[in-house]
């Protein structure tokens, strides 16, 4: 038992070392973006029912850190000051595949390549969901407004406090759960399953790629917590294609936030906007496996390739998550607290 355990940990922490510095250097990015660019910038960029506005989302959605559900305040806000369907449904298609963060641990783990497609993919999906729902939809009759006010938020300026507080607290406090779990996931997987788990036509096929779907849809996994399990699909034996397709429609879809977009666009546009996610994801899949010809091989991570650097940047990454936990319990200790005092009576 104990060596199994020791195996898990290990495996895991070459995982977590091998993309430390890229993640690091990505939550510090984070943090600047935050700091730089304010939501009401967005907002005003994105205010027209035009093509440019469709594809000016997609591009601002593509480097900023937002998650699947914390992308639907920003949209909501989007949306209430104008912004077409378009727009809004091509920054909620664009950015939570991506950020900075994520794209340069996507870089760390699978290298260049797999990271440009994954890029140029996300930039896909949200203008061709953008075009689409502007065609078919946007003649509507606005009267979602109303309830986009029920997921409102604050989009003035940020200050440097509040921007250090977001790099030190909010941004680790939402991921570092689910990211250390996802890696020991990968670990598991890696010391359980042989390389070649998966075959056949369920490891590259239509069928891996309507599988992955079926899994992803539904599951909440932000770009940055699916990369470790990518990771391991990947080393059990699944194809890149397959891969890219878990890593496009995983962090863009979920359960809370497609109900979300039903209230914000509409039944309609969300239709349009999960089928063009899932059908572009199968095709770029597709594309991935039989025209760039990357294989499983190719994104083996090699032991002798960790150095020193990466170990220290693990120790930083796992110091970083550690001032979060502490953060994040003294939040609910805090929290708790207020709800058992007694409330003052009014004489």
């Amino acid at each position: 038992m104990i060596p199994f355990v020791l195996d898990l940990l290990y495996a895991s922490w070459i995982i977590l070392a091998e993309f430390a510095p890229y993640l690091l250097f990505g939550f510090s990015v984070a943090g600047l973006l935050h700091f730089f660019i304010p939501q009401k910038f967005i907002v005003k960029q994105l205010g027209k029912s035009n093509f440019y506005s469709v594809f000016k989302a997609a591009i601002l959605g593509i480097p900023l850190p937002l998650c699947s559900c914390s992308v639907i305040p920003v949209a909501s806000s989007i949306k209430k000051e104008g912004a077409s369907r378009g727009a809004t449904i091509s920054f909620l298609s664009s950015t939570p595949q991506t950020g900075i963060d994520s794209i340069l641990a996507t870089y760390g783990l699978f290298g260049f390549s797999f990271t440009f497609i994954k890029v140029v993919v996300a930039l896909m999906c949200g203008l061709v969901s953008g075009v689409l729902v502007d065609l078919f939809c946007d003649h509507e009759k606005n009267d979602l407004d109303k309830t986009s006010q029920e997921t409102d938020t604050n989009i003035g300026s940020r200050n440097l406090k509040q921007s250090l507080n977001y790099f030190f607290t909010d941004l680790p406090i939402d991921l570092y759960k689910p990211l250390l779990i996802g890696i020991l996931i990968a670990g598991l997987i890696n010391n359980l399953l042989p390389s070649d788990f998966f075959t056949g036509s369920f490891s590259s096929g239509w069928a891996a790629f309507i599988g992955i779907t079926l899994i992803s849809l539904p599951l909440y996994v932000c770009a940055i917590e699916s990369l470790p399990l990518a990771f391991a699909f990947l080393s059990a034996g699944i194809s890149p294609g397959a891969v890219l397709v878990f890593l496009i429609v995983g962090p863009a879809t979920n359960s809370a936030t497609i109900i979300a977009t039903l209230k914000i666009i509409g039944k309609k546009a969300t239709l349009i906007y999960i089928l063009t996610l899932v059908v572009i994801a199968w095709i770029s899949g597709y594309i991935t496996n039989n025209v760039f010809n990357l294989t499983t091989s190719d994104f083996h991570i090699h032991e002798e390739s960790i150095g020193p650097w990466n170990h220290f940047s693990g120790v930083l990454l796992s110091a970083y998550f550690l001032n979060a936990l502490i953060n994040d319990l003294g939040f609910k200790k805090s929290k708790k607290q207020k709800q058992t005092e007694p409330k003052k009576q009014c004489h």
